[in-house]
């Protein structure tokens, strides 16, 4: 009976692999048909079985709830014992949503040396579709080599996915676990290097360009492993696609063949991009060099090799050729992988390496800029490249003189050039420029470039420079500042250009110039204060202020009015230099503001310090702030600042000097020092902690008097202040008299003006520090003045607050209780006073330490014998 049950069983179980798939490799792929609807590609790599001959449908779950069977629609053998075979179905999605797609089959192939019992294991594929309306429509990645692999042991071995997105997204590789059953990693999975573990022997895939690369195989057999490929789009994963592939590693004796290095390169869409590549052997083999990539899968103008493939003893050459268009152009480099395969025996080894080309659309051609009123005209031609989606502006103060670099796109920021604009359509070949309404600076020379924008991100070569200034048809400032003639009284000079481009036509005189003030630098609630009459009266001392007494800035607008006409116009807003200066130790830090139209290129800090009449120069800088160091504490220094500065349209006042308001300040000591460093050591007998921290006078301050000592129970509560010391070199501190060692400190130190510093860091001394408590069991209370009591080991009562102990005899009589921790048992019985008898006595004893977290209850149960 046994032997027909065994048999049942053996032909159960030789059923079961038999119709089991004996799956090797496999993906899931998808592409956006219309709408929600996407095509779905499961593609699988089988045995030869009679399993995988009658498996002509494949369940896929589609992340949304539901599950379809899809059909097979080829099966083709692509070696002995490989069956290649690809499903395909449809599917509409319910709405805007992350989908998880996956697909789990029985089972593996058998004897996989890096999944234990793989012929039991399911394989799991599983890639991810994001359907996000503000991202756009997304198709997965496609992964255009075989997931199956040849190497040898001690050769090292060498695999590429040839990963192409239609959309132009970028990609990334990160390997992972291998998955069965639900989709779970699968127990006891290693990666192949791990199977024999050596520190030389690696397994690594290149995040950028998806080389798999296992340095070295130094074990024969077949090797699963999972890596997923993720898409990226604006900084955003949008789709992701898992492959499980196999690696089949055997002994050879032949050496890899070698492809040449191939640089990265751009290219002007429109060119054509012509390049060889050659791969090398060494043992006499035939080298066939073929190629994959997106640039072979575009459907307008696709690249070649030539020959393809190309072949050759230990040597072959390949030619390749792309005639490309503006339709290739994208932001990601177009990756084309190169493989050069032997064919030795009894395996053929491969080499792959990477070429990135980034194809560049054209500038746009014939940028002008012309003035109207205090706005500039753009207009240019058309892009050539219809997949254009629209244009940015870029605009600068001054002529730069950029010529981009071959692979140098659109505008980069070292040119001084600040993105303007975008505009979303390319047939709009013309934009005003009126800075975003509040119209541009007479006397500023604007210059421009723009770049065609694509709908990834990409960016064309920019455009040549062109520059315009507004006419001078009103008026421009060019001083507010402290009166340098007479700088005590602090009054402000208003100083502007005439405007020499005004049609007297159009605008008849005589005319007026109004001026307006207003306090602070955003110039709101201007009042007129003053007129002059003339166009060439273009000074005015305002003596009704004092900037050096005031606590904020001036502005100053100035309108240009025609007494037969009216009002003509403004100039825009501009404002004095405010100088503020923040008090310290032993340092003055400036600081001042303006808001001018004209680029301050240089500031010169004067200094006046106690005692003197006059300021000197202090030092020159480009930079809106300094500091003066090295002050003394107590005295008063003074400053103004000097801004030397000009417009970048010729024919104005160059260079352009305004002073700040006088100020002053006196150095303070505000800064504490640095924090002590704080240890602490414990006394267990004496039930104290000793304190002692560094002296900051010695490291980072030269002012520090005394310290705080602050004390805490424990962790939970807030830190007191315990204690200081009176000196600053009494950097030892003895916390005595404690009921428990346990407790927790900061030090902080004082200087001699009272700023305190930071805490120091923080020590905590917990309960265990000392012994932990801890019974004799024996004692002998005779009156001899040794060992008379019953009481803890010493050390042990450091951080114990109370007990309940009880003590009983043989019979259970409790004849001594206590709650002192010292428990001080003499031998008698505590009812009677009477000496108990000598022998064996028992005793429950709860123990209640103090401890950095609170009180914690720990129970003793023990006996002690007396001895008389």
């Amino acid at each position: 009976m046994k032997k027909i049950v065994f048999l049942i069983l053996f032909l159960l179980l030789c059923f079961y692999h038999v119709s089991a798939t004996h799956q090797r490799a496999a993906e899931i792929i998808y592409r956006h048909i219309s709408g929600l609807t996407y095509e779905i590609k499961l593609i699988t790599y089988a045995n030869p079985t009679p399993a995988n001959d009658s498996r002509d449908f494949l369940l896929i779950k589609l992340g949304d709830g539901n599950e379809i069977l899809i059909p097979r629609i080829i099966k083709t053998s692509i070696a002995p014992d490989v069956v290649y075979n690809v499903y395909l179905g449809t599917h509409t999605y319910p709405g805007v949503g992350t989908y998880s797609l996956t697909m789990e089959d029985p089972n593996r192939n058998f004897g996989v040396v890096n999944i234990p019992n793989s012929i039991d294991v399911p394989i799991f594929v599983e890639s991810e579709l994001a359907i996000n309306p503000f991202l756009g429509i997304n198709n997965s990645v496609q992964l255009l080599n075989q997931p199956i692999d040849y190497g040898c042991v001690d050769k090292i071995f060498m695999h590429n996915p040839g990963a192409y997105d239609v959309d132009g997204d970028s990609l990334s590789y990160k390997l992972v676990d291998c998955r069965g059953a639900n989709g779970d990693v699968i127990p006891g999975y290693i990666l192949p290097n791990e199977v024999l573990p050596d520190p030389q022997n690696t397994f690594t895939i290149n995040s950028y360009n998806g080389d798999v690369i296992w340095d070295v195989p130094n074990l024969q057999g077949e090797f699963n492993i999972a890596f997923i490929v993720e898409e990226w789009r604006n900084g955003v994963r949008i789709g992701m696609v898992t492959r499980d592939m196999q690696v089949k590693i055997t002994t050879c004796d032949e050496n890899p063949p070698v492809i040449e290095e191939i640089p990265d390169t751009c290219i002007l869409a429109g060119n054509t991009l012509i390049f060889d590549v050659s791969a090398f052997g060494i043992d006499g083999d035939e080298i066939t060099l073929s190629a994959t990539g997106g640039p072979f899968e575009v459907g307008i103008n696709p690249a070649s090799i030539n020959p393809d493939p190309a072949t050759g003893i230990d040597t072959a050459t390949t030619t390749f050729t792309w005639e490309t268009a503006c339709q290739h152009v994208q932001r990601q480099p177009w990756q084309v992988y190169f493989k050069a395969e032997d064919d030795g025996y009894p395996v053929s080894l491969v080499d792959f390496k990477t070429a990135n080309i980034t194809i560049v659309a054209p500038a746009p051609e014939n940028l002008l800029a012309e003035t109207l009123g205090n706005t500039i005209r753009l207009s240019w031609e058309k892009s050539i490249c219809e997949n254009a989606t629209g244009y940015k502006i870029y605009r600068r103060n001054g002529y730069y003189g950029f010529v981009p670099g071959y692979c140098e796109t659109g505008v980069p920021p070292y040119t001084g050039y600040i993105f303007v604009d975008e505009i979303n359509n390319v047939n709009t070949i013309n934009y005003i420029d009126d800075n975003h309404g509040s119209g541009l600076i007479h006397g500023i020379d604007y210059c421009y470039m723009i770049t065609a924008l694509f709908s990834d991100g990409a960016e064309s070569y920019a455009s040549s420079e062109t520059c315009a200034s507004l006419k001078r048809d009103l008026p421009v400032i060019t001083n507010i500042s402290n009166d340098s003639s007479n700088n005590l009284n602090g009054n402000c000079f208003v100083a502007w250009s005439k405007p020499v481009d005004l049609d007297t036509i159009q605008f008849p005189g005589p005319y007026i110039y109004k001026i307006l003030r207003s306090e602070r630098q955003v110039g709101s609630n201007l009042v007129q204060i003053s007129t002059n009459y003339g166009l060439n009266d273009t000074l005015y001392f305002d003596e009704e202020i004092d900037l050096n007494s005031s606590n904020f800035a001036y502005s100053y607008r100035i309108d240009l009015y025609s007494t037969s006409f009216g009002d003509i116009g403004s100039s825009h807003i501009a404002s004095s230099i405010f100088l503020s200066i923040y008090e310290t130790d032993d340092e003055l830090q400036l600081s001042w503001d303006f808001n001018t139209q004209w680029n301050n290129n240089e500031y010169i800090i004067y200094r006046r310090e106690q005692g003197q009449t006059e300021f000197d120069s202090l030092n020159v800088t480009n930079k809106t702030f300094y500091n003066d160091t090295a002050l003394i504490n107590g005295d008063e220094y003074c400053y103004y600042i000097k801004a030397i500065g000009s417009y970048s349209s010729p024919g104005l006042i160059d260079p352009i000097i305004n002073f700040s308001q006088k100020a002053c300040g006196i150095p303070v000591d505000n800064v504490a020092s640095c924090p002590p460093i704080l240890s602490v050591s414990t006394n267990c007998d004496l039930i104290e902690n000793r304190l002692s921290w560094t002296n900051p006078n010695y490291t980072c301050a030269d002012d520090v008097t005394k310290y705080y000592i602050y004390y805490s129970p424990n962790q939970s509560s807030d830190f007191s202040l315990i204690d200081s010391t009176l000196h600053p070199d009494d950097t030892i501190y003895y916390h005595s008299n404690l009921e428990s060692v346990t407790a927790c400190y900061v030090v902080t130190a004082i200087d001699s003006v009272g700023n305190q510093s930071d805490n120091s860091n923080i020590v905590c001394v917990d309960y265990d520090v000392c012994p932990v408590y801890r019974l004799p069991n024996v004692f002998t209370p005779n009156g001899d003045g040794h060992n008379d009591f019953f009481v803890p080991f010493p050390k042990s009562v450091a951080s114990i607050e109370n007990v309940a102990m009880s003590i009983f005899n043989r019979w259970g009589v409790v004849v001594y209780q206590t709650t002192d921790p010292q428990i001080k048992w003499n031998g008698k019985n505590h009812k009677s006073n009477q000496d108990c008898s000598q022998g064996v006595y028992f005793y429950v004893c709860d123990v209640f330490e103090i401890t950095l977290n609170g009180l914690q209850k720990r129970t003793l149960k023990g006996s002690v014998t007396i001895f008389r």
